[in-house]
């Protein structure tokens, strides 16, 4: 009787497996089965989307067709192409931070904007401008090139008043290439200063940046990178120009910089074309390809630097140009310590602002052999305001207004950040900081070993070692020990590799 009883509850209960579980599961399957499908046909998986050039009018489109499973070996250029080169002359300013004078009255407002800025001088953008044109001119060279933050902060009133200033420059033979900086593109603290307020008005967007300045390099260039405001730029038959847009501005701009994914790939193809031919690519961005300053560490340099520095090392790319700093300095990349002079390694030379005194601008020669020549040249205000008939006397002795100009805003602001000290110790230790990042600013070199003896050093390491303005001291002084106003940058296909 037992045994029937049981044998009745197994097959009721395989009974009900049959009317409900064996179905239900059935049912799943066939939904995980139709779910895959159509992702497979209608829907997105990772590494199969496509990017688009975001409505720009250019050729070039990346499309990443499948995700990498595998690390692609290492791509071998092989040995360089030696040719003589065409001598070329460049001129390079960055960081004008242009400013039209309809954005402003110079009252309160715009005093103190300046007044706690870093010592430019706006109040004179005009001039400054017009002598610095005129200089260019005269110099006749290759091609200007502005490596970003061309406006103040991104205005749209100054984006076409500059244009303008530059479709002057190109009418009178000189080409000019622009990139744009983190301060111009999507800015939303574009502003205007009248009276004591501070007005926001209308920035622009990349697509707007490219109608104002299409005619300074992006409509002549010869290509255009898939996801950025990059450019190559045929200067002649052996000299490339690659403009790198390392700037983030969507949905609005930031400080930092990075080279995205598609214009990376984008890069090294024009490096690997130039390098077959024996082409010498002289590659321009905002943001830093280096760790460059003890004092600026942050938001400077681009954040995947290193794999681009790789790339660019890889063709035996000569030098690297930049802005972004303010500062004027010059390093060579070194893989380690205590390596030979003769070893290959990229240089980068960072361009100051053409609006903090010194007021100066680069040099550069593309010499025959196929090294490089690069110094620094202060615009000369005063000559141009004698020449125009001016009498104000601060442009006609312009370094001297200057000079003091930047003293007080830098003394004026130091003073105030140092606290609990005697009034006569702050005053030593304002100039003497005043005095190191005027010099820091201009590239001059220092003799670190002499400073140290100095009254305001010692003052600065008694009172306020191991503060942030104190490594900000240190910093400079050890910047400064390098020669930062002039290169020779041999042809790396000479240098040893290793």
């Amino acid at each position: 009787m037992k045994k029937r009883l049981l044998l009745l509850l197994m097959l009721l209960f395989a009974l009900f497996a049959v009317i409900f579980v064996i179905p239900e599961i059935l049912e799943r399957e066939r939904g995980i089965s139709g779910t895959t499908e159509s992702a497979q046909t209608g829907g997105k998986e990772p590494g199969t989307e496509t990017l688009e050039s975001r409505t720009f009018p250019y050729e070039t489109v990346w499309t990443e067709t499948e995700s990498q499973t595998e690390k692609e070996p290492e791509y071998d250029p092989g040995e360089p192409v030696d040719r003589e080169k065409i001598v070329t002359n460049l001129l390079f300013a960055s960081d004008t931070h242009y400013m039209s004078p309809n954005l402003t009255d110079y009252g309160d407002a715009f005093h103190e904007m300046v007044d706690n800025g870093d010592g430019k001088v706006i109040q004179y953008m005009p001039q400054i401008w017009e002598a610095f044109s005129q200089e260019v001119m005269a110099a006749q060279p290759d091609a200007l090139v502005l490596s970003g933050d061309l406006t103040l902060d991104g205005e749209k009133t100054n984006h076409l008043e500059l244009a303008g200033r530059l479709r002057e420059l190109e009418a009178g033979g000189v080409p000019v290439l622009v990139i744009p900086g983190n301060h111009d593109i999507n800015n939303h603290r574009a502003s205007a200063y009248f009276g004591s307020e501070r007005t926001y008005v209308e920035n622009v967007s990349p697509e707007e940046f490219l109608e104002i300045y299409g005619e300074f390099g992006y409509e002549e260039a010869a290509g255009h990178a898939p996801d950025s405001l990059s450019y190559l730029y045929i200067l002649n038959d052996t000299t490339w120009m690659l403009m790198l847009d390392t700037c983030v501005y969507e949905p609005e701009n930031q400080v930092y910089g990075v080279i995205s994914e598609g214009t990376m790939e984008w890069m090294e193809q024009c490096l690997r074309d130039a390098y077959s031919q024996g082409i010498t690519v002289i590659p321009v961005a905002h943001h830093n390809l280096q760790e460059i300053s003890r004092v600026y560490v942050e938001e400077c340099v681009i954040e995947n630097h290193m794999e681009a520095m790789k790339i660019l090392e890889r063709y035996l790319t000569p030098a690297f140009f930049s802005g972004h700093l303010h500062v004027q300095r010059i390093m060579k990349h070194i893989l380690e310590p205590g390596a030979d002079s003769d070893v290959y390694g990229i240089w980068e030379v960072v361009s100051n602002s053409l609006m903090i005194p010194p007021c100066q601008y680069g040099s550069l020669t593309l010499n025959g052999d196929g090294s490089l020549s690069y110094h620094t040249k202060n615009v000369d205000v005063s000559a141009w305001a004698a020449a125009k008939g001016e009498t104000n006397p601060e442009l006609l002795d312009f370094a001297a207004f200057s000079d003091s100009y930047l003293r007080t805003v830098v003394k004026e602001q130091t003073y105030r950040s140092i606290e609990d000290i005697p009034d006569y110790i702050r005053e030593i230790m304002a100039d003497f900081y005043t005095e190191l990042y005027q010099d820091y600013y201009a590239g001059k070199q220092v003799n670190y070993s002499e400073k140290k003896k100095e009254q305001g050093y010692i003052f600065w390491d008694r009172f306020m070692n191991p503060s942030m303005q104190f490594r900000q001291v240190e910093g400079m002084m050890r910047d400064g020990m390098a020669v930062n106003n002039q290169a020779e940058i041999p042809n790396p296909v000479w240098m040893r590799r290793e």
